[in-house]
């Protein structure tokens, strides 16, 4: 894996301290900054954090050197938010669903069928009820810089078309270790499987697995089409990508560096939310051999989840709920 570092190509997944900064000449304020993701090349997340890279550098160029590890090099995205909380990472480029785990308020974002569309999610978090979730990553030894889009997830598997709830019955289904996630798929009568994302495709190759849910690009990032026939166009999650730093690191930063660091997430965010990625590698799923079920009459599918309702007012409260879904 190589990485950009203001201009510079470097290899490998790690580079000291010392060897960067004898790239070039720094001032005595420079500051070295870890920026991490967990993601294939052409996803949201990637798309995110060259942004973020390309604005801090015309912002901060001078003050701030970004050490980029991407990929697998610090592991699943649950031991990269583990290492931006601890400050071993200073910044992060998260899936929603993870952070969520550590930041429970954030898990409302992962609640089935709740947005409308694309708009509707980016008012919600550039909104009201984003800046409250926002001041909860405080307590968690964070700080949420901006919120960006991973997309509308959908439905693979290997064994037939998905229409209905009926056909997810009895499928050995994989979601991320994520409750929300978990009861949602129960409740459409998959037999859940919560796995890493790392050991995902090999599952489905040998069987473990039938299917697995997903945005589009990261379907295929990852090779899916090798190893899944049918994709159903179900928009079931909304997956938000979560822009965050270590508190920590993030106060000692002198103002003028908080306010360019907060840009570039919001302009790496705004890249996410403009890309059309999706799109593009849905067209290349369906060239790759891909039966993509993409006529889907949702209402059965939200009608299968209304039990469940209840348990999501009790966790998140109902006037959250409907204040998000009143939003325009």
């Amino acid at each position: 894996m190589r990485r950009q570092i203001r201009g510079f190509w470097v290899a490998g997944s790690m580079v000291a301290a010392s060897a960067l900064l004898s790239l070039q000449p720094l001032v005595a304020s420079t500051r070295m900054v870890s920026l991490a993701f967990n993601s294939h090349l052409q996803n949201p997340q990637q798309v995110g954090s060259d942004t973020l890279r390309q604005k801090l550098q015309a912002l901060a160029g001078k003050r701030i050197i970004l050490d980029e590890r991407v990929g697998g090099a610090l592991g699943s995205e649950n031991a990269i938010l583990a290492a931006t909380r601890s400050g071993a990472v200073d910044v992060a480029v998260l899936s929603g669903g993870v952070v969520s785990g550590a930041i429970p308020e954030m898990g409302v974002f992962d609640i089935p069928f709740l947005f409308r569309d694309v708009a509707h999610a980016k008012a919600v978090m550039q909104g009201p009820v984003g800046a409250a979730i926002a001041a909860k990553f405080a307590d968690k030894g964070l700080v949420l810089l901006a919120l960006g889009k991973q997309g509308f997830r959908d439905i693979t598997n290997s064994k037939r078309p998905i229409r209905s709830p009926d056909d997810l019955k009895g499928l050995k289904f994989r979601v991320i270790p994520n409750p929300i996630y978990q009861m949602t798929f129960k409740a459409l009568g998959a037999e859940v499987v919560p796995m890493e994302f790392p050991l995902v495709y090999a599952a489905l190759k040998d069987g473990r697995l039938d299917g697995q849910e997903n945005p589009p690009s990261t379907m295929a990032a990852s090779r899916f089409n090798e190893v899944q026939k049918y994709l159903t166009l179900s928009d079931h999650f909304f997956a938000p990508i979560a822009f965050v730093a270590n508190r920590a690191m993030f106060e000692q930063l002198d103002p003028s560096d908080q306010e360019a660091l907060i840009a570039a997430a919001k302009a790496g965010a705004e890249a996410t939310w403009q890309s059309q990625l999706d799109a593009e590698k849905l067209e290349q799923l369906r060239r790759a051999g891909m039966d993509v079920i993409d006529k889907v009459d949702r209402q059965p599918f939200i009608d299968a989840l209304k039990p469940l309702e209840p348990e999501f007012e009790k966790r998140f409260g109902k006037d959250l709920l409907a204040a998000i879904r009143s939003t325009r």
